[in-house]
C-alpha cells in the first residue's frame, strides 16, 4: 500500500486527505472545516481559500476517492505488461486503496446503490470504458470464447470479491480467520480472485 508523506503534500492534498480520514472516523456528518484544518494541520482559512465551505471540501474529497479508484484502470492500459499481470495489478491498486479509507468506501458504494450525483461520474466511466477495459483484459488473459454475457457475470463476481471484505471489515478476520487487511493475506485472496476469473 502506497503510504504518501504529509510533508510532501500540497496544502490542498492535505486538506482533501484529511477530509477522508475525518469521514472514516467521524462519518460526513460530524466532518467539521475545524476539525479537517487541525488534522491536515493548516489554518482554516485554507479550507475556505481552497475550497470555500464544508460541503465543497467534502464533495471534492469525494471525487478525489472516486478518481483514485478510476485511476486503478490505467494498469490495464499498460501493454508491456502480460495481460493476466496487469489484471493482477488492477486488483492490486483497486483493493489496497479501497483499504485506506474503508468507511469512504462503503459510503460510496452506498452512492452507487442509490445512483446518487456523487457516483454519476464513476457509473459513467464503467459505461464508457472501465468495463470495456476489464473484458479486454480478460479476453486478452484467457485467449478462449466466452460469451459476453458470461464475461460480464465474471467481471461483476469479480466486484464482489473485491467489495466483500471491505464491507464487512474487521468481522471476516472474526467469522473467518482471515485478515483481510494483512497484505499477504489479501494478496493470496487477490490471486484466487484472479484464478476464477480468468478460469473459463
Amino acid at each position: 500500500m502506497k503510504v504518501n508523506s504529509q510533508n510532501n503534500l500540497t496544502p490542498k492534498k492535505k486538506i482533501l486527505d484529511a477530509t477522508l480520514k475525518l469521514i472514516c472516523t467521524n462519518g460526513i456528518h460530524h466532518t467539521t472545516c475545524r476539525k479537517i484544518a487541525a488534522m491536515a494541520n493548516v489554518n482554516l482559512a485554507a479550507i475556505n481559500y481552497y475550497f470555500g465551505s464544508k460541503d465543497t471540501v467534502i464533495n471534492e474529497a469525494l471525487k478525489s476517492f472516486t478518481n483514485t479508484l478510476m485511476n486503478s484502470f490505467n494498469y490495464l492500459d499498460d501493454l508491456s505488461v502480460e495481460p493476466e499481470e496487469r489484471i493482477r495489478n488492477f486488483l492490486r491498486s483497486y483493493a489496497d486503496y479501497t483499504l485506506e479509507y474503508p468507511d469512504v468506501f462503503r459510503n460510496f458504494i452506498e452512492q452507487v446503490l442509490h445512483e446518487s450525483a456523487a457516483s454519476f461520474e464513476y457509473i459513467e466511466f464503467m459505461k464508457q470504458s472501465g468495463l470495456h477495459k476489464l473484458k479486454m483484459s480478460v479476453r486478452a488473459a484467457t485467449r478462449t470464447q466466452v460469451t459476453e454475457p458470461e464475461l460480464t457475470m465474471k467481471i461483476f463476481q469479480m466486484y464482489s470479491s473485491l467489495e466483500f471484505p471491505v464491507l464487512v471489515g474487521n468481522k471476516m478476520k472474526i467469522l473467518a480467520q482471515f485478515d483481510y487487511y494483512d497484505q499477504d493475506s489479501r494478496y493470496k485472496y487477490l490471486d484466487l480472485v484472479l484464478k476464477s476469473l480468468l478460469n473459463t
